[in-house]
C-alpha cells in the first residue's frame, strides 16, 4: 500500500432544489479477501475482509453517515448533495432524497420506524425521513451544528451538538438540551449505553484543539466527564459492555468501561487516523479510517488490529454500521465517493 501524506477535507456544498428520484451508480470492483496485520508490510491471505465499494455518481457525492433501515436498506447521509440517501443490500442506490438543507453526519432509525438526520447549521433542524421518502425538520434550537444522534434509553432522540450540549428531542420534536462542555467544544459521537446512560465524545474545543473527553450523561441531564486519549470521534457498545471509540488525532481505539477505566489501543498502522467505529456480527470492533492510508480496521478486543484495503486512490472513510445481512457497511467520501460493504468472517 502506498503511503502518501494530506488528505482533502470533507466537502460541505448545498446544491438547489433536485427532483426526488433513483441515482445511478457504478459497482466498485471487489477486493480479494487479504488482510494487512498490524506489523507485517505484506498483504496476508484472510477469510475475512472481502470489500466492495458500490460508487455513488451522483452531482456531487460526500457520504457521512450512515445506518441500517427499518427497512432492510443502508441510509445515509450526503453533504456534497445536502440529500439522504438509501441503498440496497445489493448495492443499489434506489433512493435519494433531497434534505432541502446542508445535512450533516448524523443518521438512526428511530423508534417510530423513520429515519433521523442532523443538519449542518448554526440555526438547526433535526430531520425526519419515512422510507418512502417523505422529510419534515424539527428546529433544533439552542442546538449547534449537530453531529451525531442515537435512540436514548427513554425513547427519545439524543443529539450531539457543536456548542457543548446535547439535545434531547421527541419524536413530535420537543426539544431540551443539557450543556456538558465548553461553549466551544464540538461534540461529536453519542450512543445509548448499557448503563442507561448517554456516552458522548468531545471531538475538539475552540474550533481546532483535539480534546481529550469522553462523556457520560444521564437522560435528567447530570453528567460526568473522563479523560481518555485526543481526538475521540464515534462511539458504539463493544461486545465486553464497555463503550469503544475512535481516536482520530491519537491513532488508537479507546475503551472506557461505565464506571471510567480508560485503556487506548495503538492501532498499529502509523498513518491511520480512526474515525467511526461499531461493533460487528463476528464480536470484534469495526473502524474506519480517514486518512486513506489504511483501509477498515477490524480490532478484537484485546487490542488486536487488522487492516482490509479498500478500493481507490485515496479512500477517506467515515463511518460504519453493521447491516442487516451480518456484512459491516461504511462511507467514502472521497477516493472515491461510495458506501462500502465488508464481509466480516
Amino acid at each position: 500500500m502506498a503511503v502518501v501524506n494530506g488528505g482533502a477535507a470533507r466537502a460541505f456544498a448545498a446544491i438547489g432544489a433536485l427532483a426526488a428520484a433513483a441515482c445511478g451508480s457504478s459497482n466498485g470492483g471487489a477486493v480479494p479477501a487479504r488482510a494487512i496485520y498490524t506489523g507485517v508490510s505484506q498483504l496476508t491471505p484472510d477469510a475475512r475482509g472481502r470489500v466492495k465499494l458500490f460508487a455513488d455518481t451522483f452531482g456531487d457525492p460526500v457520504p457521512t453517515g450512515i445506518t441500517a433501515g427499518p427497512d432492510g436498506a443502508l441510509w445515509f447521509t450526503d453533504s456534497g448533495n445536502a440529500f439522504i440517501g438509501r441503498i440496497t443490500k445489493r448495492g443499489k442506490y434506489t433512493l435519494q432524497v433531497p434534505a432541502g438543507m446542508e445535512v450533516s453526519d448524523g443518521i438512526v432509525a428511530g423508534p417510530d420506524k423513520n429515519l433521523w438526520f442532523t443538519t449542518n447549521e448554526s440555526n438547526p433542524q433535526i430531520g425526519r425521513i419515512t422510507t418512502a421518502g417523505k422529510v419534515t425538520f424539527f428546529s433544533d434550537s439552542g442546538g449547534a451544528y449537530p453531529h451525531g444522534i442515537t435512540v436514548g434509553p427513554d425513547g427519545a432522540l439524543w443529539i450531539a451538538e457543536s456548542n457543548g450540549t446535547v439535545g434531547r428531542m421527541t419524536t413530535q420534536g420537543a426539544v431540551t438540551h443539557f450543556s456538558v462542555a465548553p461553549g466551544n467544544a464540538e461534540l461529536e459521537g453519542i450512543v445509548s449505553g448499557p448503563d442507561g446512560n448517554l456516552w458522548v465524545t468531545q471531538f475538539v474545543v475552540g474550533g481546532s484543539r483535539f480534546s481529550n473527553k469522553v462523556i457520560r450523561v444521564a437522560t435528567n441531564g447530570k453528567y460526568k466527564a473522563f479523560t481518555v486519549g485526543y481526538g475521540p470521534k464515534f462511539i458504539c457498545v463493544g461486545p465486553d459492555k464497555a463503550l469503544w471509540f475512535a481516536e482520530d488525532s491519537a491513532n488508537a481505539i479507546g475503551r472506557i468501561t461505565t464506571g471510567g477505566k480508560f485503556e487506548d489501543f495503538p492501532t498499529g498502522y502509523k498513518y491511520a487516523a480512526p474515525s467511526g467505529i461499531a461493533t460487528g456480527p463476528d464480536g470484534a470492533l469495526w473502524f474506519t479510517d480517514y486518512s486513506g492510508r489504511a483501509g477498515i480496521g477490524r480490532m478484537t478486543t484485546k487490542g488486536r488490529s487488522t487492516f482490509y484495503k479498500v478500493p481507490g486512490s485515496f479512500p477517506e472513510l467515515d463511518e460504519i454500521t453493521p447491516g442487516p445481512d451480518s456484512k459491516m457497511w461504511f462511507t467514502a467520501d472521497l477516493g472515491p465517493s461510495g458506501i462500502g460493504r465488508v464481509t466480516t468472517r
